[in-house]
This record gives C-alpha cells, sequence and structure tokens, in this order.
C-alpha cells in the first residue's frame, strides 16, 4: 500500500480519532553509557530509589498463552477490515475537562523553546530521545500542532549515523549529531505520532505519514534482527539484540504490538516485519509471566530468559504498551497478559497498594492492566486517581497523562 493510495482515505481515518481539543526511560544509551540494569538515567529521571521488588519465582498463574500464535483466534486483529472501535473499558473520571488541566499542567512544568523554533521535553536538565517521542504523543492527542512541530523539528535536528535521534542531548542542544546513539521506544513512539498527525491534520501539507513510513524503515533496518528464527525488538540502534556479545539484552517494555499492527496496516512493504514483531512480543510475555508470577523484567537476554532484572523503572511501562494493543485491536493475548498482571495486583492488596512505587509510572500502569473489564477497571483506577503520589518527576508525571489518555479512550490508532 503506498502512500499516495492511503492518503484519500485519511480524512475518514480522522472521523475515528478521538480528539481531546477538538471541541474546543528509561531509554538507555550504548552500552558505555549504562551501569547495568539499573543505570544512572533511573537516577538522574528522579525515579525513585530502592531495591525493586521482584515477581517471584516458581511456577505461575500465567495461564491462557498455550497454542495462541500468530493472529489469535477471535482477537480483532488486524485484517481487509481493520477495527475502528476502541476495546477496553474506559474511565468516565477522566473527563474532557480533566484532560486538558492535566496537560496544561505536563506542559508547564516540562516543555521549553529553544532559541531555533525547536521546542523540548526537559528531564533534570537534559533532554531524552523517550521524552520528545512521550511528547509527541501527548501535543497530537491533544491538537497541540506547534508543540508537535517542535518537538519533531528537535527530533530531526539531532540525528544519529543511521537517521534515529541520539538518545541524550544537553538541554536545546546546536544541531548535530553527539554519537550518543538510538533508543528503539523513542523511535517507535515518535513514529507512532507521526501516524497520529497524518490523521488529525491530514490536509497540513506537512507529509507525516512519509516520514513516519521513512522512520519506521529506519527501525526495522537498525533496530530489529533475528534471533534464534525469531523477529528481535534491540534496545538501541548501537548495543543489545543477540549480535551484541557484551550485551546481549531486550527491554520488554519497548515492545509495541498495537504499534506494529498499525505500522503493518500503513507501511505494507514493511507489515511481515511488523507483525512477526508482535507475534514474537507475546511469545516472550508468556515466558516472563510464566517465570516471574505474571510480572515482567526491566531486561531480559533476547531469548527470554533471566539476566536478574525485575519489574522495576523500565518494566512498569509495559502494563501500558499491552493495553494500548487491547483498546485498539481486542487481541486475546494481550486481554490474557493483562488478567495475569490483574492477578498479579489483586494478590498483594489491589491498588494503589500493590505499586512497587507510589507514583503513576507504577500506579497508573496497573490500573490500566484492569481495563478487560469494566468493573474491575473502575475500581482500579479509583484506586489510582484518590492516591497521594509524587508524579512531579518527568518520568512519572510524563506517563501520568499517557495513562489518562488511554484509559480515556482518547489514544488513536487511526485505523
Amino acid at each position: 500500500m503506498t502512500i499516495r493510495a492511503l492518503s484519500p482515505l485519511l480524512a475518514l481515518f480522522l472521523a475515528f480519532l478521538p480528539g481531546c481539543a477538538d471541541a474546543g526511560s528509561s531509554s538507555p544509551g550504548p552500552a558505555s553509557a549504562r551501569a547495568g540494569a539499573g543505570d544512572d538515567y533511573d537516577a538522574q529521571a528522579g525515579r525513585g530509589a530502592g531495591a525493586p521488588l521482584a515477581g517471584g519465582g516458581g511456577t505461575s498463574a500465567a495461564a491462557g498463552y498455550s497454542g495462541l500464535t500468530g493472529s489469535a483466534a477471535g482477537s480483532n486483529v488486524l485484517g481487509t477490515s481493520p477495527p475502528t472501535t476502541w476495546n477496553s473499558a474506559k474511565s468516565a473520571p477522566v473527563s474532557e475537562a480533566r484532560l486538558q488541566a492535566e496537560y496544561a499542567t505536563w506542559k508547564l512544568a516540562h516543555v521549553e523553546a529553544c532559541s531555533n523554533g525547536s521546542l523540548v521535553v526537559v528531564n533534570e536538565g537534559s533532554v531524552v530521545s523517550e521524552g520528545i517521542a512521550y511528547g509527541m504523543l501527548l501535543s497530537v492527542a491533544m491538537t497541540d500542532r506547534p508543540l508537535f512541530d517542535g518537538l519533531w523539528r528537535f527530533y530531526q535536528e539531532h540525528l544519529d549515523k543511521n537517521g534515529l535521534m541520539n538518545w541524550k542531548t544537553n538541554k536545546c542542544e546546536a544541531p548535530g549529531n553527539n554519537n550518543a546513539n538510538a533508543a528503539t521506544d523513542a523511535d517507535l513512539d515518535a513514529t507512532m505520532a507521526l501516524v497520529q498527525a497524518a490523521a488529525r491534520w491530514p490536509n497540513a501539507g506537512a507529509g507525516y505519514l512519509g516520514k513516519a513510513e521513512a522512520l519506521a524503515g529506519k527501525i526495522v533496518q537498525f533496530e530489529t534482527e533475528m534471533c534464534d528464527g525469531r523477529r528481535t525488538l534491540r534496545p538501541g540502534d548501537a548495543f543489545g539484540g543477540c549480535t551484541d556479545t557484551g550485551s546481549p539484552r531486550v527491554n520488554p517494555s519497548y515492545f509495541s504490538p498495537g504499534y506494529y499492527k498499525v505500522f503493518a496496516h500503513y507501511f505494507s512493504a514493511q507489515a511481515a516485519t511488523w507483525l512477526s514483531l508482535s507475534d514474537a512480543s507475546y511469545q516472550l510475555y508468556a515466558v516472563y509471566q510464566a517465570r516471574m508470577n505474571n510480572l515482567v523484567p526491566d531486561w531480559s537476554s533476547p531469548d527470554g530468559s533471566d539476566i536478574g532484572g525485575q519489574y522495576w523503572y523500565d518494566a512498569c511501562r509495559t502494563p501500558w504498551r499491552v493495553a494500548v494493543d487491547y483498546a485498539w485491536t481486542g487481541d486475546s493475548r494481550a486481554r490474557i497478559f493483562m488478567q495475569n498482571i490483574s492477578n498479579w495486583i489483586d494478590a498483594h492488596g489491589g491498588l494503589p497498594q500493590a505499586a512497587q512505587q507510589q507514583n503513576s509510572a507504577f500506579v497508573g500502569a496497573f490500573a490500566l492492566a484492569g481495563a478487560y473489564d469494566q468493573a474491575k477497571f473502575d475500581s482500579y483506577m479509583s484506586g489510582w486517581l484518590a492516591a497521594e503520589l509524587d508524579d512531579k518527576p518527568y518520568f512519572q508525571g510524563t506517563l501520568r497523562v499517557l495513562y489518562l489518555l488511554v484509559a480515556a479512550g482518547k489514544f488513536s490508532s487511526t485505523l
């Protein structure tokens, strides 16, 4: 499917894009930039201290994955008639007015303008590609094109040799390649934001969809590889995966199976790669939940085996990634994952008590895991929204608003 062939349909896709304003990382750098699974980036991000809570070993309640391969039977995954419905529960308390207020608070706290016209999301005085991409997702959802374009400009001004943004720069650093290399989660989020922007502003003449396709192609080329017959998502373009003998690892919180199906729909030449990555994600999720009593690790080896990773400030985002897939496609494997997470939460006192840290990065993602059932979701959301949480740092505060968009059904796939 070519870009030109899709363009007449964008107006139709726009009708299915929920609007928030229509009516009025742990991204690691290369191995040299990290210090193992508990790298210094977490400390810089103000993500809390103390030992992570292990998921637990032994046998698991991670049932239901057996026999599910490819697009699970009964799941509303990508096909000739892509879904246009929201499959998850929605949270009524997350109103339009609340989203607007939360977004305004986030923007005031974390967004700054650079003298050359680009805009940045600031993290403890510096900029990470993860934050730029999160900001792109937020701004397109909130119909804030000036912020979207300013962030995308900064992304493009700081490309590495592969055409992907350097994972970390100084605040408003001059354009150029600082050789920090790329982080895959940021590149995926930026690509998804560009797809959403093409549907949000179809007559803008900005070529967002073509840029998304080009960026997706770079991710496929430089941030995926085959490992033992499985298409594997590398955590960056300069480290990880199975070909990095010094640091053979993957980051489960980067897996984005919902995005993959959207990319497969829009970028037909890449479709086989994206759909195989979606299948690989659920294969590895099943491995993780089986050995971690329904949780997932920050990091693992490419085959899913344990390298000492726990459920901490990387892994905490994984329920969000999977909840997005369920909301967009209804994939039954996503529902199983969410049910398993929910079982862990319920066995540990519910929300917010079960969360390893009292902030929205943990509590909010856990809340989204309950979205396969309206009553459970309402209970989890009540626990999240009523809790006293420390969401002032960039990471926690940014994820809070992203999670609220999903909770409200305002995070569109554009399908």
